[in-house]
């Protein structure tokens, strides 16, 4: 009987997770990270339940029916629907859960830099030149609505110039967060499809206890060279070398970052901070500006002095099944769709 409730189940699994996953695809189309988490929960369930060959199937079909709205839609919603779905699936069973947070933000980095130089091209720019005409678009009413010759004006006017000059310079960074918080709600839903169907995978450590490789400081050696690099060579070829350093130290900036804001977890433990007040001291790290540089230092810090005194050889994750998996239950032991 119970097998028997399970096969009449099955449709009705697919018909929600098949309606899922075009929801998602079109959210995705307006919010990446909202839409995109949505449709890699429904594809992992099928995933991790051995349907694998209809859930890159369904990951095609919902990216190409965002055709409807966007023609361009299946060109780069569907990649990530296959990144975020079955890519994330299998790297957090079979590797850790920070594999598949740096792969999966990777390759979505590589779809939006591929959507933004494919859309360039057919509008017969640069992908500079497209991302300033964007710019423009939305900072015009703000520059037009500035009037007057005083010079609180003229220092408006100028800060509008500096924003859309930096928005221009560090468009790769852009997506490079997006894409990096889109990939954060996307494991996050894949995780919690993986323990809803018994699936053990290997959970990551808590934030205090974060510790990220050395290898990032690279970032801060080859940006800090390119930037040297371009003021050698005078701003070759548009200053691009310059460019592509100053975006390499904003990634690694935001890397220490999160090694920064596992120091200050650690200090909010010890302080026996309660959870509203360490919610509190988050925020304030996020939202305070001159606090962002200072906790990206104290990153860089901790990696070299180990404030935490934290073992480097690695911090182990384990694998906790939840409570109410089937004892042995595995990936491999699972039927898979033939």
């Amino acid at each position: 009987m119970a097998n028997a409730a399970a096969d009449n189940g099955k449709p009705i699994r697919l018909v929600v997770a098949s309606a899922t996953s075009i929801l998602g695809a079109f959210l995705a189309l307006a919010v990446p990270f909202l839409g995109v988490p949505v449709a890699a929960g429904a594809l992992a369930g099928l995933w991790y339940r051995g349907r694998r060959i209809t859930t890159l199937a369904l990951a095609v079909v919902a990216g190409a029916l965002t055709f409807l709205i966007d023609p361009a839609g299946p060109f780069y919603v569907t990649p990530w629907l296959l990144i975020a779905g079955p890519l994330v699936a299998l790297l957090i069973e079979r590797r850790t859960v920070a594999t598949a947070v740096l792969v999966s933000t990777v390759l979505m980095t590589l779809v939006w830099a591929g959507l933004l130089i494919g859309v360039s091209t057919a509008d017969g720019t640069s992908v500079n030149g497209y991302m300033r005409s964007l710019v423009k678009t939305a900072t015009q009413p703000a520059l037009d609505s500035v009037t007057g010759t005083t010079s609180e004006a003229r220092a408006t006017r100028e800060q509008i110039t500096l924003v859309e000059g930096t928005f221009v310079r560090l468009w790769p960074t852009v997506i490079w967060i997006m894409s990096f918080f889109t990939t954060l709600g996307a494991v996050l839903a894949v995780s919690i499809s993986a323990r809803r169907s018994g699936v053990a995978v290997k959970s990551p450590p808590e934030l205090d206890r974060l510790d990220l490789s050395p290898h990032v400081v690279w970032g801060l050696i080859v940006g800090g060279g390119l930037l040297a690099a371009d003021t050698f060579l005078g701003g070759w070829n548009g200053g691009v070398l310059g460019v592509a350093g100053e975006n390499l130290l904003r990634v690694t900036q935001w890397v220490l970052f999160l090694q920064g804001v596992a120091v200050f977890a650690s200090m909010y433990k010890r302080a026996g901070f309660s959870r509203l007040s360490k919610a509190l001291g988050y925020v304030l790290l996020g939202i305070t500006e001159a606090f962002l540089p200072l906790v990206s230092l104290t990153g860089l810090v901790d990696m070299f002095v180990n404030v935490r005194k934290l073992p480097r050889d690695g911090v182990a994750e384990t694998t906790a099944p939840p409570p109410d998996a089937p004892s042995g239950r595995t990936g491999e032991d699972r039927p898979t769709e033939q």
